[in-house]
């Protein structure tokens, strides 16, 4: 039976919500009846169109919005008689703790009193640094002896390891951003990104080695990004989960001309540091300077809450077999200090996955008794700071990881029309490569490489949470070449998307979309579903991955 339902949310009389969810099949027990409902293009667009409204400003954490973003989504986890996943809770509340960045912290890199360079360098924030500490007993001065430690990385699969047993304990450490031999045919895996080469595995090593504090050079190419984009992002709140270790007194960036001062103020040769970062012989050098690091951040508990249901299958076979689908619910929210339009909608980002996600979960509503593994239906929260909620989710599943046969995550999908080709993002990683392609194939779609290795985005979205727990994982992506006349229409406006759209307050509902291309990923994961519950044994990682599939929480 069809249903229409509209649900009115008021509050002290400030707030008027309508919640509409269109077109919702609603089945009361047996299915008697062979009809199955598709996913539509008017289903995934209503969904859209109601959690990237301006009520929902942006669902920035610790927002209104974002509140009433979750109370739609369990509301549609309900109708459609999802199991809460949480015990008798579709909510996993936790705590987040937001940092306001010291916008007048100092840094002053010291020279030993015999050395030629007298003079000590003062930087300026934003312009040459950016830092910030994740400790609330962070004293306002933090002094230590600067070490240069390369590209920071032990890697025991691949034979390498930059640190040698050197003791780093209370030192500052000064490393490379991204990894040796990223370039085509280099050592790791060529251009292509590993975890190795991001930000945040060199802050978990810090932190691991008890470090005092850590500094990573910026460069355009290593990073994939220019400077503005950390400068902008480090003067902002930031947020982190309080249950994890944190040592450090202080992270952040420097910029590439600070770095050569740093270099030059140790009377050592730079390009010839790089050059022995970049073998497998390297050990930390000591660069004789001192630095001091003054801040007085401010910090601010909020709530976190990630919303999931679940369908139990009723095959014997798939009674110890999960599949997880994922995408974050969370935005930029608000900036009161833009002119005109200040909230960031985040239509594409997320809230066209966010749909795919919804629109999943009623689909497969109809097939409790034939579905090929128990599935899982999660919206996260925080992803926007760096995959907090998915973090949070995958250490805490209330199942055995081993249980977990993938996680299929959605993740700014594709609005602009279908295309020939896709491939998936993380699959090479895992037998999940293979999967993705037979799936594909079999929908007629080419499977091709990975593209954008470079980029790391693999690490740059909620996937990425899951593989650190042992659970292979994969990012379903469009390809670049559209059906129909126009070749090139959902690459060119991908591109365009990401130039003037991308977490802008631009980034909005439009009437050019085409939601073919949404669904043609949505038949791709239900096409890797399928597979993955005929599969005999867990998927694995493959060797040399930096991830493995032991088993966290049983």
């Amino acid at each position: 039976m069809i249903l229409s339902k509209v649900r009115v949310y008021l509050s002290a009389g400030r707030i008027l919500l309508s919640v509409i969810i269109l077109n919702i099949l609603f089945f009361s027990g047996c299915f008697k009846e062979k009809t199955v409902s598709e996913v539509t293009p008017e289903e995934l667009l209503a969904h859209v169109r109601i959690l990237s409204d301006d009520i929902y400003e942006g669902r920035g954490l610790g927002s209104r919005g974002i509140e009433l973003a979750a109370n739609y989504i369990e509301d549609y986890f309900k109708q459609f008689r999802l199991l809460p996943f949480f015990g008798e809770s579709y909510r996993q509340s936790f705590t987040l703790i937001g940092i306001q960045p010291d916008l007048k912290a100092t840094m002053e890199i010291i020279p030993p009193k015999k050395s030629k360079y007298q003079a000590a360098i003062n930087p300026v924030l934003l312009d040459e640094f950016v830092v910030k500490s994740e400790r609330e007993d962070c004293p306002a001065e933090v002094q230590g002896e600067l070490v240069y430690c390369g590209y920071f990385i032990q890697a025991p699969e691949r034979n390498w390891d930059d640190i040698k047993g050197v003791d780093l304990k209370g030192k500052v450490l000064l490393v490379e951003i991204n990894e040796p031999g990223n370039y085509p045919g280099g050592i790791f895996d060529g251009e292509n990104m590993t975890y190795y080469g991001r930000w945040v595995y060199k802050f978990e090593k810090a932190t691991e080695l008890g470090a005092a504090g850590i500094l990573i050079i910026h460069n355009d190419r290593g990073a994939t990004y220019g400077w503005s984009v950390v400068r902008n992002s480090w003067a902002k709140e930031s947020f982190f989960l309080p249950e994890k270790t944190r040592t450090l007194y202080f992270q952040g960036w420097v910029t590439q001309g600070l770095a050569e001062k740093i270099f030059e103020a140790a009377g050592v040769d730079r390009q010839k540091l790089l050059a022995e970062a970049e073998t497998p012989g390297f050990t930390p050098k000591p660069l004789g300077l001192k630095i001091k690091v003054n801040q007085k951040p401010t910090f601010k508990q909020v709530r976190g809450e990630n919303v999931a249901g679940w369908l139990r299958s009723l095959k014997p076979e798939a009674k110890d077999k999960y599949i997880i689908f994922s995408a974050h619910y969370d935005h930029l929210g608000k900036d009161p200090n833009l002119q005109g339009d200040q909230i960031y909608n985040g239509a594409v980002d997320n809230c066209s996955a966010t749909a795919c996600l919804l629109a999943l979960a009623s689909y497969y509503s109809q097939f409790r008794g034939e579905l090929p593994a128990n599935l899982v239906f999660v919206a996260v929260t925080a992803e926007e700071q760096n995959l907090l909620g998915s973090d949070y989710f995958a250490s805490h599943l209330p199942i055995p990881n081993s249980s977990v046969l993938a996680n299929i995550n959605f993740e700014m999908t594709n609005v602009w029309g279908e295309t020939e080709d896709v491939y998936a993002i993380g699959a090479r990683l895992s037998d999940l490569d293979d999967i993705c392609r037979q799936a594909a194939e079999k929908l007629g779609y080419q499977y091709t490489p990975e593209r954008g290795g470079n980029y790391g985005f693999f690490f740059r979205s909620d996937q990425l949470s899951f593989a650190r727990h042992g659970i292979p994982a994969v990012w379903l992506h469009e390809g670049v070449v559209s059906k129909g006349p126009d070749k090139n229409r959902v690459l060119r406006k991908s591109e365009e998307y990401l130039k003037f759209k991308y977490h802008q307050v631009t980034d909005e509902m439009e009437d050019d979309w085409d939601m073919s291309g949404a669904i043609q990923l949505i038949r791709w994961a239900r096409e890797i579903v399928n597979l993955l519950g005929q599969q005999e044994k867990l998927p694995q990682f493959k060797p040399g991955s930096a991830f493995q599939r032991p088993v966290r929480n049983e």
